[in-house]
């Protein structure tokens, strides 16, 4: 039966907005999260060539039909004017153009708390991000999150306090040796990946566990939704995040 509940302290994070039903990170999927009554949102941030920082998940264009292009080769202008509907349904969302952070930021203010991946190869990522937030007054509502430890570390020099979250595949000791560089607010492991024990090691360097990598079949979602909570994490990124409540 849908919803599964949660405790009520789980952590309920649409991924990319509500990206089984919108386009990824595009203002209809976040604003359907919204509406879902979801307050905490997953987002991938890169860099245009000129600076200025967008929301795309993959480097380059292809999967949004815009051919092999690199995100980070083109401006901020041309960017802002691609069509990031038309490849999830030509029909219902077609011109839905691709976002920037600050207008994302500007939309919904702190109505989400925002889990923004550093996801771009940019190295000055990481500081064109926290500039963004900052200015919008919004760091008590972030946590930035990567799978790039560089971008986290450089993240923790430019933010001695602010929340960060690393995005591994599993925790071997090498991992949790190299996380408490990082003080760490979350680890995140693979949904596959998530035992009792995994967990347990996990919050010996990271105040909270969070998974991700929910996907498959609707039985295979079902499992490691069930799997994600019975092991005790405290939230997970989710692409149908109005299947969990």
């Amino acid at each position: 039966m849908l919803p599964i509940p949660v405790p009520p302290d789980f952590r309920i994070i649409a991924h990319r907005g509500a990206s089984a039903y919108a386009p990824e990170n595009t203002k209809p999927a976040f604003g359907l999260a919204q509406r879902m009554g979801i307050s905490e949102v997953e987002l991938d941030t890169q860099l245009s060539a000129d600076g200025m920082v967008v929301l795309c998940h993959d480097l380059t264009l292809e999967r949004y039909g815009h051919g092999e292009r690199f995100v980070e080769s083109l401006s901020a202008e041309d960017l802002l004017s691609l069509d990031m509907g038309a490849w999830f349904s030509p029909y219902f969302f077609a011109g839905i153009p691709m976002l920037s952070l600050d207008q994302l930021l500007a939309e919904f203010t702190d109505t989400f708390v925002y889990h923004i991946e550093l996801k771009g190869r940019a190295k000055t990522l990481p500081e064109v991000v926290l500039k963004a937030v900052a200015e919008r007054n919004l760091l008590d509502n972030v946590i930035f999150t990567s799978f790039s430890y560089e971008h986290l570390l450089r993240m923790r020099t430019l933010l001695s306090d602010g929340r960060l979250a690393w995005l591994v595949d599993a925790f071997d000791p090498q991992t949790l040796v190299r996380a408490q560089a990082l003080n760490l607010f979350q680890l995140c492991p693979r949904a596959d990946q998530v035992t009792e024990e995994t967990v347990n090691r996990g919050r010996t360097v990271a105040t909270k566990i969070r998974a991700w990598g929910i996907s498959g079949t609707p039985q295979e979602v079902r499992r490691l939704i069930h799997q994600v909570i019975d092991r005790g994490c405290d939230g997970m990124t989710i692409n149908w995040p109005d299947w969990v409540g």
